[in-house]
């Protein structure tokens, strides 16, 4: 879609994990943990993969005991073993990720445009919302909401369809920003816009539905939500 074609949303939602917080320190730890360039890559598509299957199971594993237990099999993937503190240091990181630097400024924009703000993570609620308060992130938003909460990880369209309601929107009201191919497909099936940001390391699925925006910096998504009417 052009963005002359698009409709105003009344809701923007966040995914936060490279998104807004940049992973760059967990990248360096994981690979030096691994002795390997590829060890970040392998984990975190793991991760992915095993939060994904997660949504098939009748039991629910919290998202920490999936990052700890797909460190233990990248290592085994790579011939090493991970320690438990080894594994602990890596996941404490998500603590205490830096913001990417255009994020305040283009979130300023966007509250003073008018625009009603959530975050939607597959994190643990309380590690994200400790992470924007000491950030000051948490100011610009309405809702800080996790996955976990019902259990269900994106790409499940459970997730974004709880979203929609806990901010008392349609889902078509809703544009969901984000640096995932994977979050693009889940939000498009239950029926969000979609904007996608390329951030570091990430591409779209070619077999997706097309994402309504697309923009190198969210300051270039920023500037076409700004003159939406």
């Amino acid at each position: 879609m052009k963005p002359d074609q698009m409709l105003k949303p009344k809701v923007i939602v966040f995914d936060v994990y490279e998104t807004l917080l940049t992973m760059s320190d967990v990248e360096r730890k994981v690979n030096q943990v691994m002795d390997s360039s590829r060890g970040y890559t392998i984990w975190f598509e793991l991760f992915m993969q095993y939060c994904f299957a997660n949504n098939s199971l009748d039991s629910f594993q919290d998202f920490i005991s999936i990052g700890k237990a797909t460190l233990q099999v990248t290592a085994s993937k790579l011939g090493r073993s991970v320690s438990d503190a080894e594994a602990n240091d890596v996941l404490t990181l998500l603590k205490h990720l830096p913001v990417h630097e255009d994020v305040p400024s283009c979130l300023s924009e966007l509250k003073d445009s008018g625009y009603t703000i959530m975050a939607l993570t597959n994190a643990p609620e309380k590690l994200v919302f400790e992470r924007m308060e000491r950030t000051g992130l948490v100011s610009y938003f309405d809702e800080v909401l996790s996955a976990e909460t019902v259990k269900k990880y994106k790409p499940d369209k459970t997730v974004y369809q709880w979203a929609a309601e806990k901010i008392k929107s349609n889902v078509s009201e809703i544009l969901l920003i984000t640096a995932h191919g994977w979050d693009i497909a889940g939000a498009a099936n239950a029926g969000m816009k979609t904007a996608f940001l390329k951030r570091h390391k990430e591409f779209l699925f070619p077999l997706s539905p097309e994402p309504d925006l697309t923009g190198n910096q969210l300051s270039e998504l920023v500037s076409v939500l700004t003159t939406l009417k």
